[in-house]
């Protein structure tokens, strides 16, 4: 990851137990300014990221436990509200690359290892199909702003949350970002393309090793393929044969308000909006990556 300067990604890394927490209205929340303040400024202002974890270190300071169904969800309200807390604070109209309605946030939780079925999104502009969520380098369509939480894991090893800085590549390589992105079978993801995959992995990509057993973490992301940050994953597998697995991933994005907007952003990027049907495979980091490379280089270590 020679392009990437590991002190600058440690100031997007948040541990919000170091922040004050109180109770409000039956949930955690921030006291204060300062947590919502940091995701915003790394978002915004530094690296376009921020990766804010030790929830579960807040709820053993109250006797709860995040490994429950209850402790889990807990987690999961307190981190969503931190994201809109911090992305209520963005201008989108300057984060858009067109003129694109963003007239809610939703969340969807996702099973990030099994195959997901009789799912939609967004009903209102997409059809229910079946899917496997994305791991290969791309960005979710038509949305600025973007929060994955992932965990509590059970029986996963891998599955590794990756960031990829596609901006500073851009910048580095003088490629137009509009040239950057592909449309993905059956998805309404966009990857990046083969041609660029292999350099933005090796040099400007790196996975973050997680408590994803003990803890849920929130990756916030400036998802806009012109001046964001791509992500992926690394392949979940199962840790020991014949025992059942859990990934859940809750998505959290703002969405926009009908398929004209959806088309007009596709169309920006010389894309193509097709309905996306059953999907029969898996999108990974290795279906693009040709062997010539070490497909994940670089591994950054998130301490508790």
């Amino acid at each position: 990851m020679k392009h990437l300067d590991p002190s600058r990604i440690k100031e997007s890394l948040i541990d919000v137990s170091t922040f004050p927490t109180e109770w409000r209205e039956g949930d955690l929340a921030a006291t204060g300014s300062a947590l919502v303040d940091a995701i915003a400024e790394a978002v915004e202002k530094k690296n376009g990221f921020a990766v804010v974890y030790g929830a579960n270190k807040v709820l053993a300071a109250r006797q709860l436990d995040i490994r429950t169904e209850t402790g889990a969800e807990l987690a999961r309200r307190f981190l969503e509200g931190l994201f809109r807390a911090a992305t209520a604070r963005f201008d989108l109209s300057r984060h858009s690359p067109v003129e694109v309605a963003y007239d809610r946030i939703a969340k969807m939780d996702v099973d990030g290892y099994h195959k997901n079925k009789s799912f939609t999104p967004n009903s209102d502009h997409t059809e229910s199909r079946e899917f496997v969520t994305t791991k290969c380098i791309h960005f979710d369509a038509a949305t600025p702003f973007i929060a994955n939480l992932y965990g509590p894991n059970q029986n996963i090893s891998g599955g590794l949350p990756m960031i990829c800085d596609t901006r500073r590549f851009c910048q580095d390589k003088g490629i137009d970002p509009k040239s950057l992105v592909e449309n993905i079978p059956n998805n309404y993801n966009v990857a990046v393309k083969q041609e660029f995959y292999g350099e933005l992995l090796a040099n400007y990509s790196f996975a973050l090793k997680l408590d994803l057993e003990n803890d849920v973490v929130m990756i916030v992301l400036h998802n806009e393929v012109t001046g964001g940050i791509a992500h992926a994953a690394t392949q979940p597998v199962l840790a020991e044969a014949g025992r059942s697995a859990r990934r859940p991933i809750r998505h959290i994005e703002y969405q926009v308000a009908g398929a004209d907007d959806l088309k007009r952003w596709y169309d920006h990027y010389g894309l193509t909006l097709l309905k996306a049907d059953d999907h029969k495979g898996d999108i990974t980091v290795s279906h693009y990556h040709r062997g010539e490379l070490n497909p994940f280089p670089h591994v950054i270590e998130v301490s508790a």
